[in-house]
């Protein structure tokens, strides 16, 4: 439980602690998150913040006490987790965004007339002249699925595995010492979702402009949050590694995006990222599917080994 308490204090505690503060000097809590460079750049060092309250709460325990974090990659023996992880996100975000056009079709803008304005007036550049320096749209989807199935998951594992280690190294097991292994996802996955709030509240993922703003947000962070961890704290349990994890979080984050340039709306709390209520149905389908195969019984001793414990 110290350890539990250590972790959740210095994760939240610096990251709230630093996003809340800069939000109100910023003024991203009235002008959202875009409207500050710097604020992108706090909430991208913030995934990191959970690597460090991991560490700090596992040394701060006795030796016997620690966790196993589970930092090596252990590649050898999880190839095919490993191979899960790199390309089923990019078949859950097409899923899903196909899930979330079909329902609203009156949204679906094929000519990415929309996405095109927005990034304009984000960058003070004529929409013409935007236009006259983007390759063809068919191109662009090429390029864009190519990099996400090849070269950009591993460039996102960096800054993910700062996420993973504290989520699905530490939380999940920790968890699944008091709980069974199928309440600690559940749970572990509704914190992580929340840790998020103060980002959501600066439009972060959904924007500012929708009903129940930020409570509906925080709301649907947290449901998706919690269908992902259901699968992350499963290839954790199964490859006794965080790596696949950071592997499948940073591929998500490689391609989650992709619906949105062809949304008229851009991105809605209902999607067409996987982050949306409607476009999240495949993963939430998924979280199911790996919930139920995690132990419905506690692990206390499963995730103690000493031998990869720093």
């Amino acid at each position: 439980m110290k350890r539990l308490v250590i972790y959740l204090a210095i994760t939240f505690g610096l990251t709230w602690g630093l996003l809340i503060p800069a939000g109100f000097v910023l003024g991203t809590f009235q002008n959202g998150e875009s409207s500050s460079v710097l604020m992108i750049g706090l909430i991208a060092l913030s995934m990191f913040f959970p690597l460090i309250g991991a560490l700090v709460a596992n040394f701060a325990c006795k030796t016997e006490e620690r966790i196993n974090l589970a930092w090596r990659p252990l590649v050898g023996q999880n190839i095919r987790y490993y191979l899960a992880a790199w390309f089923a996100p990019a078949g859950i975000v097409l899923l899903g965004a196909v899930v979330f056009f079909a329902l609203n079709p009156q949204w679906f803008d094929p000519t990415m007339r929309s996405y095109i304005e927005t990034t304009a007036a984000a960058a003070g550049l004529p929409v013409d002249e935007l236009v006259s320096q983007m390759p063809p749209v068919p191109v662009l989807i090429v390029a864009t699925l190519a990099s996400a199935l090849t070269y950009a998951p591993f460039i996102n594992m960096i800054p993910a595995f700062g996420e993973e280690l504290g989520w699905r190294g530490m939380l999940f097991p920790t968890l699944a010492e008091h709980m069974s292994e199928r309440n600690a996802a559940l749970v572990s996955g509704a914190i992580w979702g929340l840790w998020h709030a103060p980002a959501i509240a600066m439009g972060h993922n959904y924007g500012m402009v929708y009903a129940g703003f930020p409570v509906a947000g925080i709301l649907t962070m947290t449901l998706t949050c919690t269908a992902m961890a259901c699968w992350l704290s499963l290839l954790r349990q199964r490859s006794g590694s965080v790596w696949p994890c950071a592997l499948a979080h940073g591929a998500f984050n490689a391609i989650a995006n992709i619906g949105v340039v062809f949304c008229a709306n851009g991105q809605t709390l209902l999607g067409p990222s996987p982050l949306g209520l409607v476009a999240s149905i495949p993963l939430v389908i998924l979280g199911i599917f790996c919930w139920l195969r995690l132990s419905p019984s506690k692990q206390p001793a499963l995730y103690k080994s000493q031998r990869f414990a720093p």
